[in-house]
């Protein structure tokens, strides 16, 4: 019985916080009244903005792999030199 009850107890809790949220922003009221009236923007062409990806690429994969291999080797070494290091 307590079960029963305890589910719709709940439900009305959550739809009270719910209810008790700050309220939306009206978006109406965020622009001006030039904003409707502003020009369309400015078409660029799409190849030099394609040229510029390369530039914003990540490192390569490979590259960054090799770099990880021997650092993990460095650490490698330097855990091998403090556990042979006497206390």
């Amino acid at each position: 019985m307590p079960r029963l009850v305890l589910r719709p107890a709940c439900l009305a809790c959550l739809a009270l916080l719910a209810a008790c949220g700050p309220s939306l922003p009206e978006l109406a009221n965020r622009t001006g009244a030039e904003g409707p009236a502003a020009p369309y923007p400015r078409l660029v062409p799409l190849g030099p903005l394609l040229g510029q990806a390369d530039v914003l690429a990540p490192p390569a994969a490979g590259r960054v792999g090799e770099d990880l291999v021997a650092r993990a080797a460095d650490l490698r070494r330097r855990a091998a030199a403090l556990r042979a290091m006497p206390l």
